[in-house]
């Protein structure tokens, strides 16, 4: 018999019931941007199905250009408690139960009930930074759009409001809201979390947790979260901040910045090596070189019967650990660092999202956007026909999801992936080869990573303000005959840039070697960093007859979507207790 004291079969006879929750969403977009274009507050039970019918149209076109693009809608579950670690137990209200300390010192204090939040004012104020009376320094993010009015787009597709005015051409004392509101940062952490999780490149970016987690606040005194206007916190990335995707990964798009995670394994001793009777091509055959058959005092051909110096009094023992430690960051640098996806590659068993501490991907759907010709044939006098085009997209899908038992937020992310076709001046690694180590040697293939020369990207005439030396990154062994980038020649890269996204030299120059923030690390005899890889809205500007800038009113894409959104949940319908 149970114990009566215990009270166990005390629980609450919840209703479940349907609830339809569709909607429209007509939406503006650049290229590149990663947008939220739907949030959904999630409880504990619920049970999603989400179908989604989109429709894109593109702003006139100049020409019915042989260019394409991709457009994404995904759908992520970001659970509260991934946000800030004290979640579950305010929203439990077990507030004098918190789970989690808040210094050496043992205490004994409650938590006060409040989620983090900031109010409309310090959100204006914050914006009013990024302003034009602000430092210049700070105001433009790495591809030169003003963060401020990126920042206010992003916080009117969570629905947060719309704070333009405040980046524009006014202030919270000239012209405050009705409201001076108190508003949780669950969205926006969560959007920088979904960034973080899935479209931030680990190997290049350093991880923000600072960008999506506010675990430092103690939940014992206010939660408002200030300092929004200091110096140290809009000078750099943060939870306002609208990000961008990363181009299709290829031959350049998709090197690593290093051939290993950390430094090579090495064994220790003292000796020497003889080269042989054959040239020793440390270019080609064991991958020494910054660039095929660009010769240089550290990249050369040995010659025959010289001597190398090697360190080679070691054991057997010593080298097999070498080799094995050197198989583990290699394995390491193969993906990214959560834990996760550590675990599967070393162990090869998959924990899950949560215990990676990373939010939960739902699924997603894609859809090519069309470009069609529109003909002008009214043609008068010295008038020729005029070719122009527009783009159309469709996309549908479903996705479904159950909540178990957590509180969180479901967010749609938009965004369109340009493919770029490179008309900057490529060098083949066909004719490179000079050198019989050039070309693949079987033997060789599993020697480790390769470098990827940025000479093979660009060469063209030398400037004194210009330089192209170093390599863009490193790739698996003879990745030249592994696969291909897609290329456009003749009058593509002149008189008809507009019927192609071209990535010219100039872009080349733009985003590898001259632009990206200049504070990024990157690591050493490597021109890229992370932002290398995003895309710039401004690659599609020779096809649209508007260039975009900062303001959504250059916006390329007109998207409306409608979100056939069913949850059931353990809630009543009407509320009311007969």
């Amino acid at each position: 018999m149970a114990n009566i004291m215990s009270l166990k079969s005390l629980r609450n006879k919840t209703s479940r019931n349907g609830f339809d929750l569709s909607s429209k969403r007509n939406f503006t977009a650049k290229c590149g941007e990663l947008l939220p274009v739907k949030t959904w507050e999630v409880l504990p039970g619920d049970s999603w199905s989400i179908d989604l019918r989109a429709f894109t149209r593109t702003q006139p076109l100049n020409t019915a250009a042989f260019a394409r693009m991709r457009e994404y809608y995904d759908f992520y579950f970001v659970p509260y408690d991934l946000l800030w670690n004290k979640a579950n137990t305010v929203l439990t209200q077990m507030y004098d139960n918190p789970q989690h300390a808040t210094g050496l010192v043992p205490t004994y204090d409650s938590l006060t009930g409040e989620m983090p939040y900031v109010t409309c004012e310090q959100i204006a104020n914050y914006l009013g930074e990024l302003g034009p009376n602000g430092p210049d320094s700070y105001r433009r993010n790495y591809f030169g759009y003003n963060r401020g009015f990126l920042s206010s787009k992003l916080l009117e597709y969570l629905g947060y409001g719309n704070y333009s005015a405040y980046v524009d051409d006014t202030t919270w004392s000239v012209r405050p809201l009705s409201y001076n509101l108190q508003l949780n940062i669950f969205g926006l952490l969560a959007y920088q979390k979904i960034y973080s999780d899935f479209y931030r490149e680990s190997q290049w970016e350093k991880v923000s947790p600072s960008c999506f987690n506010v675990d430092y606040m103690t939940g014992i005194n206010s939660m408002n979260v200030t300092g929004l206007d200091s110096e140290d916190f809009y000078s750099d990335y943060n939870m306002f901040d609208l990000r961008y995707c990363n181009w299709q990964k290829d031959l350049f798009h998709g090197v690593l910045p290093r051939q290993q995670y950390g430094d090579v394994a090495t064994v220790s001793g003292v000796g020497s090596v003889l080269a042989g009777t054959a040239p020793l091509a440390l270019n080609g055959a064991i991958g020494v070189s910054t660039a095929a058959n660009v010769r240089s005092a550290t990249n050369a051909t040995a010659t025959a019967g010289a001597s190398l110096k090697a360190d080679v009094e070691f054991s057997i023992l010593a080298l097999r650990q070498a080799e094995f430690l050197q198989k583990w960051k290699e394995i390491t640098l193969s993906g990214n660092k959560d834990y996760k996806e550590q675990i599967e590659k070393h162990w090869n068993v998959s924990p899950g999202d949560g215990f990676s501490e990373m939010c939960t991907y739902l699924g997603g759907i894609d859809s090519s956007l069309d470009i069609n010709e529109v003909v002008n044939n009214n043609i008068t006098g010295e008038n020729a026909a005029d070719i122009a085009g527009k783009g159309t997209g469709v996309s549908n899908g479903r996705i479904s999801f159950n909540s178990q038992g957590r509180y969180g937020l479901i967010m749609c992310i938009y965004h369109c992936l340009p493919l770029i076709d490179y008309t900057c001046d490529i060098t083949s690694p066909i004719y490179t080869k000079v050198n019989a180590a050039d070309y693949a040697i079987p033997e060789f293939d599993r020697v480790g990573m390769e470098s990827v020369p940025i000479v093979g990207l660009l060469n063209d005439p030398k400037t004194s303000t210009t330089s192209i030396e170093g390599i863009a990154g490193y790739a698996p062994r003879y990745i030249s005959y592994k696969t291909d980038i897609d290329t456009s020649v003749g009058a593509f890269k002149t008189s008809l840039k507009n019927w192609i996204i071209s990535f010219d030299n100039q872009s080349v120059k733009n985003q590898f070697i001259e632009g990206g923030n200049p504070t990024e690390e990157r690591p050493r005899g490597v021109l890229f960093n992370y932002t290398s890889f995003k895309v710039n809205p401004n690659s599609v500007n020779p096809l649209f007859a508007v260039a975009v800038n900062s303001n959504v009113d250059t916006d390329n894409f007109l998207c409306t979507s409608f979100f056939d959104v069913k949850v059931v949940r353990n809630l009543d319908t009407d509320g009311l207790p007969y």
